[in-house]
C-alpha cells in the first residue's frame, strides 16, 4: 500500500498509559513511512489558554488551536473548547476538529475510555480505537474521591451526556482494540459489537526492560503509576506494608511520582514514613533501574484496563501481586507469574510474604513473568494484532509500500 497521512487522536500527550500507548503506535506507523500526526483536546489543567471556561464566557475569548510537537519530534495539534470543566465539551465535535479531521487519509484514537473518538464517530468516518475501557468502570472509582456535590452532578448530568457519546461511538463505523481481554469484554457488554472488538495488547520493550544480573534485594516491594489516580487506591497498598511489618518482615516500599497531602498522610498515620520512598517523575530511561530494584511489584487498584507497569516490571523478572481489577488478570496468573489477591490487606500481605520468604518461588516466578511477556506482550505480537485490525477497516495492511 500507498504511504499515507495519518492522525493520531488522543488525550494530552503528557504523563501516563495512553500517552505510552500513543508514542508506541506513531512511531511504529512512521518507522512504516507513513505520515504521522498527533491531535488532542487541550484541557484546562495543562491548556488554560486554548479553552474558554464558564467564568470567561462573556469576555469574548475563544477556544483556541496550537501547533506544536510531541513525543520529541512528531507534529502535534492542541484544540481548545468552550466550557471545559463540563468534561464532555472535550469530546464534542466542532468546526475546529472536523476541519482537522478531514485533512487527513486515515484515523486512529487511542485513549483510555472510547469518548476521545466522538468527534470523528459523528463525522461517520472508518477508523479504528485502541481504548482500555468503557466510561464508567473508568469513571466509578475516580467519581469516589471526589466531594460529594460534583459527585452528585457528574452522577447526574455529566455521565448521562457522556454515556450518551459512549453508545454513538460504540454504534458507529470505528474498529476497536482493547488493550485486554477484560476491555474486550466491558467494551461488548456496554453494546460494541463482538465481530468488531478484538485484543491489542501494549508491546513492552524487551532491550529495555530486562532481567538484572544481580539478584534482588529481599523484601523491596514497588509500585508505579499516577498516585493521584483514585483507582491505583494506594491505601491498600499501605495497609499491607504496615501488616508485613507487624509481622516482623523487613518490608521497604518503593514508588514512582509523589504523595499527594492525603497519601503523605495516611503514611505517618501506619507510622511507615521511614520505610517509604517515592522517586519523583521517572523519565523512560529510568524506569529499567527502578524495576529492577525490586523483589515484588503490587497492582492494588479498584480497576485497570491493562496496568502497563507489571508488564514492564514483569520484563524485568519481577513477580506481580494484584488485586482481581480487569487488565491483569491477563497476565498474573497464581503461582506461576505472581498471585491475584482480594481487597484486603490481609490477602495482600500473606500473598506478599509468601514470596518474599520463599526465595526459589520468587526466583522462578520472575523468570516465568519474563517469558509470559516474551510471547505475548513482544512487538511483534502488537504488530500482527495492529494489522488485522487495520484490514478489518481499511482493506489493507499497514507497512508503507511504493505509490
Amino acid at each position: 500500500m500507498a504511504s499515507q497521512s495519518i492522525l493520531i487522536i488522543t488525550i494530552p500527550p503528557l504523563t501516563g498509559g495512553v500517552p505510552d500507548k500513543a508514542r508506541i503506535l506513531a512511531n511504529h506507523l512512521r518507522d512504516l513511512g507513513h505520515d504521522v500526526t498527533v491531535a488532542h483536546f487541550a484541557t484546562l489543567s495543562d491548556y488554560a489558554d486554548l479553552v474558554v471556561p464558564s467564568w470567561q464566557s462573556i469576555s469574548g475569548k475563544q477556544p483556541g488551536i496550537r501547533d506544536g510537537s510531541c513525543f520529541d519530534d512528531f507534529p502535534c495539534v492542541s484544540v481548545g473548547c468552550r466550557f471545559p470543566e463540563l468534561e464532555f465539551t472535550y469530546y464534542s465535535s466542532t468546526p475546529r476538529w472536523r476541519e482537522l479531521i478531514e485533512k487527513y487519509d486515515r484515523h486512529i484514537v487511542i485513549t483510555g475510555t472510547v469518548l476521545t473518538a466522538h468527534m470523528i464517530a459523528k463525522m461517520k468516518l472508518p477508523h479504528l480505537v485502541w481504548c482500555a475501557s468503557t466510561m464508567l468502570e473508568d469513571r466509578i472509582d475516580r467519581r469516589r474521591a471526589t466531594p460529594f456535590l460534583r459527585r452528585l452532578f457528574d452522577r447526574l448530568f455529566v455521565s448521562p451526556i457522556l454515556r450518551n457519546m459512549e453508545k454513538t461511538v460504540l454504534n458507529g463505523n470505528g474498529r476497536f482494540m482493547g488493550v485486554s481481554n477484560y476491555t474486550r469484554r466491558m467494551l461488548i457488554a456496554a453494546g460494541g459489537n463482538a465481530d468488531k472488538v478484538s485484543v491489542t495488547p501494549i508491546p513492552i520493550d524487551l532491550n529495555r526492560f530486562q532481567i538484572p544480573d544481580t539478584a534482588a534485594k529481599p523484601g523491596v516491594i514497588g509500585f508505579a503509576g499516577r498516585p493521584e489516580d483514585g483507582r491505583k487506591n494506594l491505601p491498600l497498598l499501605f495497609e499491607a506494608v504496615k501488616l508485613l511489618r507487624d509481622q516482623g518482615h523487613d518490608i521497604s516500599l518503593n514508588l514512582t511520582g509523589d504523595p499527594s497531602p492525603s497519601l503523605r498522610n495516611e503514611i505517618e498515620r501506619l507510622g511507615l514514613t521511614n520505610h517509604v520512598a517515592w522517586t519523583g517523575w521517572l523519565e523512560q530511561d529510568d524506569l529499567p533501574a527502578f524495576y529492577q530494584d525490586l523483589d515484588v511489584f503490587v497492582i492494588p487498584s479498584f480497576q485497570e484496563g491493562l496496568n502497563i507497569a507489571g508488564l514492564q516490571a514483569m520484563a524485568s523478572g519481577v513477580p506481580v501481586v494484584s488485586t482481581r481489577c480487569g487488565g491483569p488478570e491477563d497476565y498474573v496468573i497464581d503461582n506461576e507469574t505472581g498471585f491475584l489477591v482480594g481487597f484486603t490487606a490481609t490477602d495482600m500481605a500473606n500473598t506478599i510474604g509468601e514470596i518474599i520468604d520463599d526465595r526459589s518461588l520468587r526466583d522462578q516466578l520472575g523468570v516465568n513473568a519474563r517469558r509470559l511477556v516474551e510471547t505475548h506482550y513482544s512487538h511483534d505480537h502488537f504488530k500482527n494484532c495492529l494489522a488485522d485490525a487495520w484490514q478489518d477497516v481499511w482493506g489493507d495492511r499497514p507497512d508503507a509500500g511504493s505509490p
